[in-house]
């Protein structure tokens, strides 16, 4: 059985070489997405990532999602695929949530105002954030103010595991363990580079390929001066 958090925007399916990628928000999403569109049209032959499928989804443009009958396989035998995931620490990624949806935003306008949000955001998270900082009598509850990362850890904490954001859920619940074993879990600090080669090599993409789009990405992340995602 799968958690609330499995999606098939965020899971990706080779039913062919019986591989398989859980997307892990805050650890690389965007890039790994544009991986996969790109190498799938390069090496596989793919030229729209979904084959068709789902046209009225424009998430099926950006990401290639399988046929319903091979997640139905996925999830009712997981271990019959290679199943990769990458991960990164629990800290940083945490640090990450918060820069992106909450510092972000409050930059996003001179005065700091909650218009400078993106409208999921007001409506949603931040919204329910505030309300708890104004109950906890923290530092955040108004608008106009930084909801600080001090505010944030403690607002996280006080939500049951599994019932959090995805971005800053549990790592373990986000890649749905134990249900769905993991061939390889890779550590974006210190496994990256040979990660990609292994996850490149099981796609029938070129090695040198993929070390090449990782060096992109690594420049364009350290030249925005934001945490990478």
């Amino acid at each position: 059985m799968t958690n609330r958090h499995f999606s098939y925007s965020k899971t990706f399916i080779d039913p062919e070489r019986r591989v398989a990628l859980l997307l892990n928000p805050k650890v690389m999403t965007t890039f790994l997405r544009s991986f996969l569109v790109d190498g799938m049209a390069q090496f596989r032959g793919r030229s729209d990532p979904s084959e068709g499928r789902y046209r009225l989804f424009r998430a099926a443009r950006k990401f290639p999602i399988a046929r319903f009958s091979d997640y139905r396989a996925f999830t009712r035998d997981p271990g019959s695929f290679r199943t990769f995931a990458f991960v990164r620490n629990p800290h940083a990624r945490a640090w990450s949530g918060w820069a992106d949806k909450f510092r972000d935003g409050h930059d996003a306008s001179p005065d700091g105002r909650d218009r400078g949000y993106p409208r999921s955001m007001r409506r949603g998270e931040l919204a329910k954030a505030r309300a708890f900082a104004r109950k906890a009598g923290l530092p955040g509850a108004e608008q106009g103010t930084l909801f600080p990362f001090a505010t944030f850890v403690r607002y996280v904490d006080a939500i049951p595991p599994g019932r959090r954001n995805q971005h800053w859920e549990q790592q373990v619940i986000i890649l749905q363990q134990p249900e769905i074993p993991l061939y390889r879990a890779i550590r974006i600090e210190d496994e990256l580079q040979d990660g990609m080669s292994e996850l490149a090599d099981a796609l029938g993409f070129d090695a040198d390929w993929a070390q090449g789009r990782l060096s992109e990405w690594r420049n364009a992340s350290q030249g925005s001066g934001k945490t990478p995602e």
